[in-house]
């Protein structure tokens, strides 16, 4: 085996020296020591051999003189140079700054397109201040439509409720006197009749003589009554028929009546015939209505008149009766108006209110609610007179060139700065804002095609 020349072996030992340096200052392979020497590796092509040259330098801060020595390459044992590689690889640091230098102009690109297809803007939102508007008055407006009478009837049970105390029988007794002298019989003189019943007259009965000539009886009726209540009191013709006397007479020629007995019984209330007489009015009133709206022509509306009602029972209010048939009877004109024409003039009526209490910058948001209070039919001359009443909203009209000017007002300002100028303008109530910018403090656009109003009315 050849012999490894000496030169080869201070290499190697030199080499050994730098790793035991390494490990000793490091704790371990692999860190990074504070140098003490360092090698550069060149290797030369020459015609007959390569060679390796090591040249050593000395320590930092000691002049620049260099040993060195060439080596044969065949002869170098280069293991311990594996610990150190010849080149440097491409460091993650490097890599992401490369990234980083790519990433931050394509960004900037993207924002300057995003802002071309999506420029900032700004949306203004004004609150229009706005009024109320209320007019009442008389327009001689319409016709009058023919009358109609329409009736029904309806049959309801009673729900009142009678009661019936005990009544006596009351009638007539007759005297008869053949005495030719006159006789009285005091009242409160006692009869029983046939049946039993006892009947009392109620005033003295003076009866006359007897006439001779011709020979007749004297006579007298007086009235009377049945002593106890109720129905049996109701005694027959003749049911007293005696004698006081052997010349005196007494008998009742008629019967007794209007004795009844205690008893409840249904009656007819008040409630019967009010209740059932307003649903007979509510259908009437329908029907009348329903006539009358064919009678009216195209754009016309109709407006009711008073209706003259009727209501007529069979049966009055405490009677006894266990049903009351109620009817009830409906006569109704009205009045036919053209709702267009109605509009127009209360409008205009409006515009010219409007324009003395708010002036001309305010504008009527919608139609106005117009409703009628009255119609009245005047005799002479024959006219109609609708009584009204309008309510109406105005609010504050911003015109196309009024909204350019705001916009040019507040180009270019801060928001704070546009807030208040926009607040001070009439007929704002009040203003907000929002914007497609970074934040609240951005920028109004200098462009007014960027800037949006958005009226708002209440």
């Amino acid at each position: 085996m050849k012999e490894t020349p000496k030169y080869v072996k201070e290499v190697q030992q030199i080499l050994a020296d730098i790793n035991e340096s390494n490990e000793k200052d490091t704790g371990g392979y692999g860190a990074t020591p504070t140098p003490e020497h360092e090698f550069d590796v060149y290797i030369e092509e020459f015609e007959e051999e390569d060679r390796i040259t090591l040249i050593r330098k000395k320590p930092y801060g000691i002049p620049a003189t260099q040993d060195e020595e060439e080596i044969g390459l065949d002869d170098l044992d280069t293991a311990p140079l594996t610990k150190r590689e010849t080149s440097q690889p491409v460091t993650n640091a490097f890599i992401g700054a490369l990234l980083l230098g790519l990433l931050i102009p394509f960004f900037c690109i993207a924002l300057q397109l995003y802002f071309i297809v999506n420029p900032y803007t700004v949306t203004v939102s004004l609150l229009a201040k706005s009024q109320q508007l209320t007019l009442t008055g008389t327009l001689n407006l319409g016709r009058v439509l023919n009358p109609i009478t329409l009736s029904q009837s309806q049959t309801v049970p009673t729900t009142g409720h009678g009661h019936q105390d005990a009544k006596r029988a009351v009638g007539y007794i007759t005297f008869l006197n053949g005495q030719f002298t006159q006789v009285t019989v005091p009242a409160g003189t006692t009869f029983t009749g046939n049946s039993g019943e006892q009947i009392i007259t109620d005033q003295d009965a003076v009866i006359p003589a007897a006439s001779p000539n011709p020979p007749s009886l004297g006579q007298v009726t007086v009235s009377a009554h049945a002593i106890t209540p109720g129905s049996a009191g109701d005694i027959q013709a003749l049911d007293i028929n005696g004698t006081l006397s052997s010349s005196l007479f007494v008998k009742n020629l008629n019967a007794f009546t209007g004795g009844q007995d205690e008893r409840d019984f249904k009656a007819v209330a008040k409630s019967d015939i009010d209740l059932t007489a307003s649903q007979l009015k509510s259908t009437l009133i329908q029907g009348t209505q329903g006539v009358l709206q064919g009678e009216l022509k195209q754009g016309e509306e109709l407006q009711m008149l008073q209706c003259s009602p009727t209501v007529t029972p069979d049966h009055q209010i405490g009677q006894e009766a266990i049903s009351v048939k109620v009817t009830a009877t409906e006569t109704c004109s009205g009045i036919a108006y053209n709702g267009d024409a109605l509009q127009s003039k209360v409008t205009e009526l409006l515009n010219s209110q409007a324009i003395k209490k708010l002036g001309e910058s305010y504008s009527m948001l919608e139609n106005p609610q117009i409703s009628i209070i009255q119609a009245t039919v005047n005799s002479t001359p024959p006219t109609v007179s609708l009584s009204f009443k309008a309510q109406s909203a105005w609010v504050y009209a911003l015109t196309g060139a009024e909204q350019k000017h705001i916009k040019e007002l507040i180009a270019g300002k801060s928001k704070d700065e546009a807030l208040s100028l926009l607040a001070s303008l009439p007929g704002i109530e009040s203003v907000s804002m929002a914007s497609t910018g970074f934040g609240d403090n951005a920028v109004i656009p200098k462009h007014i095609e960027n800037i949006r109003l958005a009226i708002i009315y209440v």
